[in-house]
């Protein structure tokens, strides 16, 4: 897993209020969403404030889960007990992750249905609202077109959360897409993995979806 500790750092209670019995904002208050891009092999992960009913948004922390060399059921295992040291660490208030597609042939589906149960537990054993959304409502919530691919979404996430333009990163972090990065203005920034990117996004989803504030 990779934590990018040198740009966030954990949060003390004051910096969010998360109280996980009551997800309704005001302007004073925020909301911690954690979202999870499940995968039986890379889970992401992306933790945001929300502040305002969306239209303020604070990256927290994000992170990759590598359990490629971990073989069932043992990655199940490593994915639920890193989640869990970055639930408690961080300490959200509200889950979102996609939704099963049928689209899959059936043996991703019931790796991708393994990973979704062990996270899904999680938001049940800490007691945190679970939304889930179809990845063609995430993808038209963040970038307007239920179609749309995996660049298009990942250029929204940068529109929606500046601060990842800011991120101090090494060349052999896996949380950019084989270790790769682009160059704006003249100088190096960071190309999110994708897995890290569609966690990013689910949670954009949630903080921009009115219906959770009413």
């Amino acid at each position: 897993m990779v934590n990018v500790n040198t740009f966030y750092k954990k949060s003390n209670n004051s910096d969010s209020i998360n109280n996980k019995n009551n997800i309704n904002n005001n302007n004073n208050s925020s909301i911690r969403i954690i979202g999870i891009d499940p995968g039986s092999i890379y889970t992401g992960w992306g933790i945001l404030d929300s502040f305002q009913f969306g239209r303020k948004i604070k990256l927290v922390s994000i992170g990759l889960i590598d359990a490629k060399k971990y073989h069932y059921p043992h990655n199940l295992g490593l994915i639920f007990n890193e989640l869990k040291d970055v639930i408690e660490e961080y300490s959200p208030s509200i889950m979102v992750i996609e939704s099963a597609f049928s689209g899959l042939n059936p043996s991703s589906l019931i790796k991708l249905s393994q990973a979704r149960g062990a996270i899904c537990l999680l938001s049940s054993l800490f007691s945190i609202n679970l939304k889930e959304y179809a990845p063609r409502y995430i993808k038209k919530n963040v970038a307007g077109y239920g179609g749309a691919d995996k660049e298009a979404v990942r250029r929204m996430v940068y529109s929606f959360i500046k601060e990842l333009k800011d991120i101090n990163f090494n060349d052999n972090d896996d949380i950019s897409d084989n270790n790769t990065t682009g160059i704006e203005k003249g100088r190096k920034i960071l190309i999110l993995n994708n897995n890290i990117s569609d966690a990013l996004s689910a949670a954009i989803c949630y903080a921009t979806d009115m219906s959770n504030y009413i």
